[in-house]
């Protein structure tokens, strides 16, 4: 069974920073000679999500756990409620994405994550 996005951290991204596209299944490669050749590589290509959450240092610790403990270094998908409204992603953090956060002020964070949409 899949882990969900926990109830108690944000479950919308912030305009600023929100960004999503399609996944790239397409291989290409050069010949010896002539123009590159594409080909479909997979018909379920992932596709990259990424923005900007604000939390709390309580969400922060939150997060933390979630990350290291229940995904195990975001190694783990896990649901996570879409942020167009439809039914909850299948996701997974990239590899290299680790969350990061940076001060907003007072008991505020900033916190980018850095995501896969799974097929």
């Amino acid at each position: 069974m899949v882990d969900a996005w926990p109830v108690s951290l944000p479950q919308k991204f912030l305009v600023d920073g929100f960004s999503e596209q399609l996944g790239d299944g397409v291989l290409e490669y050069a010949p010896d000679a002539g123009p590159t050749l594409t080909r479909r590589r997979s018909t379920a290509a992932p596709r990259p999500l990424s923005g900007n959450m604000e939390m709390t240092s309580a969400q922060l610790a939150a997060l933390k756990t979630f990350y290291e403990v229940t995904i195990i270094n975001g190694s783990l998908p896990f649901t996570l409620p879409d942020p167009l409204g439809g039914a909850d992603l299948l996701v997974k953090f990239q590899k290299g994405g680790q969350p990061k956060w940076s001060a907003l002020g007072g008991d505020y964070f900033t916190v980018v994550l850095v995501l896969w949409i799974l097929p």
